[in-house]
């Protein structure tokens, strides 16, 4: 999308002309007003069909850029579950940022071919950005920018194309290795022209279902197989209904485009479209480093322990589905601008290492277990020592509390939904932790922790594990007393590090 990280010339200007005693009223200050005096703080607001911004790691960092690089003049806050889950739920964010009724949206490229705009069909190709150097090299090229214009048509502006998860096949009762294994099944993919061609042209049929309806329709034998990333397979412990994951067979990446509403753009005064758009661009080079081989590597390991088997195609199997593809890069190389953008993605295939394959450990082909595991927990060595932390924790807790209660607690701008406000329930086993968040939302969280003395550190399973540069939750002091849990924040920002929800009120023991 169009990133200019050119920063406006108006403000420096006019700081040189004042210091040849220009008159005030000729100068501009930083935020567009006179000088002397600040623009007026804008919120934007950035919608999503996800439920939990940490879902999408990337928006939080976008959040915490614009207000870094704005001294807080610029702000940006999450609208989720856009949609509720709708087949064309990500349709309709495009619609609603083109109708101004969301400043901001992030959905996935794939969805812009059934809108008209084929310009991003590159990007999904079947099997041609199939390792993360590579989609890294693509995020870092012109060709995201090339393929922004498009977006004119559906009234919308592109600011940045971010990196993703890779998309693998997974299954309910087999691993899908090569095409035969595809015919005849029922194949859950997003709502795209070009990947339900795909999926077709293997002999399955296609589903448009995600999130809950997707999970119910597994559950029942209606869906037999699905494309996700690891990220979102291990957050939302898929493996327990669909256990069987192909390892080395990358079907495209979720590239993820950053869009806003060109009247809102247009309200921002110079030096505020100018924050946006570097920390638009920041972004976007910051995604690539979220999703690695390393992060996905040791998601494998936690899924095999929880109860996912892994299977690798063989050579033969990888040839035969390119070769089942052939088809659908015919219909795409029909269009002259989409058959240039996979000339040059396969340029940089050739000379783009495509790093370590993923390992899959010891124990983890085969049929799955009858009875999904627990994961191991990465708790730290003092936590092992001191087993009375894990009794003290053990067992289940609940706290209620209002909005207002939760904004008075420090909540930063973006922890402002209602995913976090009501009846919250916190389950300690094992060394692994769940949250519940209220009835609807959608917002559920789970993981492993780690005790130092009075200190907790919660890490979330997706990017943030033990040794990973994203850290965990925390950390936070902690108590029990006569049945009650507190947590307070042990000197950070709750914004920056970790959810407020924790410190709002003490936790209630209701189960042990």
């Amino acid at each position: 999308m169009n990133l200019s990280q050119i920063r406006p010339l108006r403000w420096l200007i006019c700081a040189a002309v004042a210091a040849l005693a220009c008159s005030v009223a000729a100068c501009t200050a930083p935020g567009g007003t006179k000088a002397g005096g600040a623009s007026e703080p804008v919120m934007l607001h950035i919608a999503t069909v996800n439920s939990d911004p940490r879902l999408i790691p990337q928006i939080s960092y976008l959040e915490k850029r614009v207000n870094q690089l704005s001294g807080g003049n610029v702000r940006v806050d999450m609208t989720p579950f856009v949609g509720y889950d709708a087949p064309d739920a990500e349709q309709q964010v495009v619609h609603g940022v083109a109708a101004g009724a969301f400043d901001l949206g992030i959905v996935g490229t794939r969805i812009f071919d059934t809108l008209g705009v084929r310009s991003f069909q590159a990007l999904t190709a079947p099997m041609l950005i199939d390792s993360f150097p590579l989609q890294q090299a693509v995020i870092g090229s012109g060709i995201p920018r090339q393929m922004t214009t498009g977006l004119d048509r559906l009234r919308v502006t592109g600011l940045a194309v971010l990196a993703d998860g890779l998309r693998e096949p997974i299954a309910v009762g087999r691993p899908l290795l090569s095409p035969r294994d595809w015919s005849g099944i029922t194949f859950a993919t997003f709502k795209s022209d070009y990947q339900e061609q795909a999926i077709r042209v293997l002999g399955a049929r296609v589903s448009d279902l995600f999130g809950g309806p997707l999970d119910a329709a597994l559950r029942s034998g209606k869906v037999q197989a699905f494309e996700k990333n690891l990220l979102i397979y291990q957050l939302r412990q898929m493996q327990t209904t669909a256990p069987y994951v192909t390892a080395n067979l990358n079907l495209w990446p979720q590239t993820l485009a950053v869009i806003a509403n060109p009247a809102r753009l247009a309200r921002l005064t110079p030096q505020q479209r100018g924050w946006l758009q570097q920390a638009a661009g920041d972004t976007a080079a910051r995604s690539t480093g979220m999703f690695t081989t390393q992060a996905s590597q040791h998601l494998v390991e936690i899924l095999c322990a929880s109860g996912a088997r892994f299977a690798n195609a063989s050579p033969a199997d990888i040839a035969g589905m390119r070769t089942a593809f052939a088809p659908v890069y015919a219909s795409l190389e029909q269009d002259p601008q989409t058959r240039t953008f996979i000339a040059q993605i396969q340029q940089l295939k050739q000379r783009t290492p495509p790093g370590p394959a993923l390992v899959i450990p010891s124990g983890c082909t085969g049929p799955a277990p009858a009875a999904p595991l627990s994961a191991p927990s990465p708790i730290s060595s003092s936590t092992a020592h001191a087993g009375g932390a894990a009794t003290v924790l053990a067992g289940s807790w609940a706290v209620s509390y209002t909005r207002a209660a939760f904004l008075a607690a420090g909540a930063a701008s973006g922890e402002d939904n209602p995913s976090n406000y009501g009846h919250q329930t916190l389950k300690f086993r094992q060394g692994r932790w769940w949250l519940t968040a209220p009835p609807g939302t959608h917002s559920d969280q789970s993981g492993t922790y780690a005790v130092s003395g009075d200190k907790i550190t919660f890490y979330v399973h997706f990017h943030a594990y033990p040794g990973s540069d994203n850290g965990g939750w925390g950390p936070y002091t902690w108590s029990v007393y006569r049945d009650t849990l507190t947590f307070k924040k042990a000197g950070w920002s709750g914004g920056d590090q970790g959810p407020t929800v924790l410190v709002v009120k003490p936790w209630l023991k209701i189960a042990s």
